[in-house]
């Protein structure tokens, strides 16, 4: 008799929910767990680093192996008499929040591992000896950390095929499509997390380039272009070399130091993105030039190229 397609992916998700349920007991009890031992009674590396390192994983760990999997097993050895899934993701859904933690902490772990691993040869030598043990499967710590990372978008897919695959009455359904948006919330949701992340580690540092300047940091600014620019100045026909941050609500002219100790560049001007004319001079012997004039003044400045005075324009 053959499998129904919908019960092959939803074996298929329970196949690769114990292999990831091991995947996480091998980083929580044996990687976590080992270096964890070895960080309280040597000196190999400081507590907080390898908690650091390993985020919420035993939190995660807890969830799927306690709760999920036994859930799944249950449905799948009753699936005959109850083909259903759904409810039981629907559950899972809310706790995958949990991963915005771990995800959103994953390249700095790696980076720690990195930086320790060269600080602490013990440290090193207990990873080394740890991956040599079959249970890895020659793969790095680093490899085996990646799997919670790629976990929600597998679900997703999993979980998409499912509902594409059910029979149109199945008693699964509107269970099954629900989880599948919920599933949908939280991956956005992750990712989400992680752009805004990357956003506020990108202006942190432009902002450390800036020097700091108080009236500057603002978490909610946006950097638009940053870029060289040349400043025209029309009393002697001669032209300067500065430096431009276009962000969502101000534009800095900025000098660059030639000392470059803290901070790359002065700021000389601010001006307010409200009230800002910008246009392009065609009517000058020096090419590529455009005027901005804010409240605060009016800079008439070159570009390198059309297509760069374009964009600044833009």
């Amino acid at each position: 008799m053959q499998v129904p397609e919908e019960k092959k992916i939803a074996l298929e998700l329970l196949e690769t929910e114990q292999a990831y349920v091991s995947r996480l007991h091998l980083l929580d009890q044996v990687f976590y767990t080992e270096l964890m031992k070895e960080a309280k009674t040597g000196k190999t590396v400081p507590e907080e680093v390898v908690k650091m390192i390993f985020s919420n994983i035993s939190s995660i760990y807890q969830f799927h192996s306690e709760f999920f999997l036994p859930e799944l097993q249950k449905r799948m050895e009753d699936w005959n008499r109850n083909p259903r899934i759904g409810d039981v993701i629907q559950k899972l859904a809310p706790f995958l929040k949990m991963y915005g933690e771990y995800v959103k902490n994953f390249d700095k772990a790696v980076e720690l591992i990195t930086a320790w691993s060269e600080k602490s040869p013990p440290f090193q030598e207990l990873i080394a000896d740890i991956q040599k043990r079959k249970v890895c499967a020659n793969l790095t710590l680093q490899h085996h950390m990646l799997e919670p990372v790629q976990r929600i978008p597998r679900y997703e897919l999993l979980l998409k095929d499912y509902v594409r695959k059910l029979p149109a009455q199945s008693p699964d359904r509107g269970d099954a499509e629900r989880a599948l948006e919920m599933i949908f919330m939280v991956a956005k949701h992750s990712n989400a997390a992680i752009a805004e992340m990357e956003r506020l580690q990108n202006l942190w540092v432009v902002y450390q380039r800036l020097g700091l300047e108080d009236d500057i940091v603002d978490p909610s600014n946006e950097l638009i272009k940053e870029g060289p620019i040349q400043k025209v100045s029309t009393r002697n026909n001669s032209t300067s070399e500065k430096y431009l941050f276009l962000f969502n609500n101000m534009l800095l002219y900025c000098v660059p130091k030639v000392i470059q100790v803290g901070a790359e560049f002065q700021v000389h001007l601010r001006i307010d993105v409200e009230g800002m004319k910008v246009r392009e001079l065609k009517d000058t012997e020096v090419p590529h030039t455009f005027l901005v004039s804010g409240k605060q003044r009016t800079l008439e400045l070159q570009a390198r190229s059309g297509e760069e005075m374009n964009a600044w324009i833009e």
